[in-house]
């Protein structure tokens, strides 16, 4: 008889089988579907073994399952293998992930945002720049209108200053003039000249004629003899007409220069050229007519 098929038999080859498990490693460090496949197989061929008898060999198959699977520490009740932890860390990644990406798209939408306001400051302040130039410039552009319109105004309401009559054309003397002098005589040529002065403008021959003078500034003037003024006075007409004779005689009377209302003139047709204000009517020559003769 087989002893495996005896009680005593089954003793001793459950014995070994528990002395094969204990030098086996813990049951921790296995895997248990392993272990179960493995016992499951070591039922069936002790089943195919013992086949003279059918039902020792299935309560021995039986118990041998039960009592290796109870030596590895696994029941019926085994709970599968937990899949979610396996999973976690790579929920956790996709989660990490999501965060970023939606961190990554809300500062985006903030720096746009940002970029958006500082541009239309930036519009804003140029708008604004731009507008006060052209009111500046509107501000300034009325004024100088109001002031042409003033001038223009002032212009207008200024009485015309009368025309000088027309010089005479000749200059023979009928009339000796007569020249106050402090200083010694005036030259020759310049007597000839206020006598030409007298006997062809009108009203020249009433007006007083200063000659030589030593405070005279320029020392080739009244000092000389070779300046005279004619004093109209506030007949500012008989001025224009004293000028306007030595303009049209100039060579002929020998003039250098006149000095006519604070104003230069040179030649007989260049233009007159203003003067610096001297403090004082007679200083600006208002009442006067200088003509400086060549000597």
């Amino acid at each position: 008889m087989d002893p495996r098929t005896t009680a005593s038999g089954r003793a001793a080859h459950r014995g070994a089988r528990t002395r094969l498990s204990r030098r086996r490693p813990p049951a921790a460090a296995r895997r248990p579907a392993l272990y179960l496949s493995v016992a499951a197989a070591g039922a069936v061929l002790v089943n195919v073994l013992v086949g003279s008898e059918p039902a020792a060999q299935a309560e021995a198959g039986t118990s041998g399952s039960v009592s290796v699977a109870r030596e590895l520490g696994l029941t019926g009740d085994a709970a599968p293998a937990d899949a979610t932890a396996d999973l976690q860390p790579l929920e956790d990644l996709a989660a990490s992930r999501s965060s970023r990406e939606a961190e990554q798209t809300a500062a985006a939408k903030a720096q746009s945002a940002a970029d958006h306001a500082e541009r239309n400051r930036q519009k804003a302040a140029a708008d604004a720049k731009a507008k006060g130039k052209a009111a500046a410039e509107a501000k300034a552009k009325a004024a100088a209108d109001a002031k042409a319109k003033d001038a223009t105004e002032k212009a207008a309401a200024q009485p015309a200053r009368p025309a000088a009559p027309a010089a005479p054309s000749s200059t023979a003397a009928t009339q000796v003039a007569h020249i106050s002098n402090s200083a010694g005589d005036v030259r020759p040529q310049v007597q000839t000249a206020a006598n030409a002065v007298v006997s062809n403008v009108a009203g020249a021959a009433g007006i007083t004629l200063g000659g030589t003078r030593a405070s005279a500034t320029d020392p080739h003037g009244h000092p000389s003899g070779l300046a005279l003024d004619y004093m109209v006075l506030s007949d500012s007409a008989l001025g224009d007409a004293i000028v306007q004779y030595h303009r049209d005689h100039w060579a002929e009377l020998g003039v250098e220069y006149l000095i006519w209302q604070q104003r230069y003139l040179g030649s007989p047709d260049g233009a007159w050229e203003p003067m610096s204000d001297r403090g004082s009517s007679t200083a600006n020559h208002m009442d006067h007519v200088h003509v400086n003769y060549v000597g």
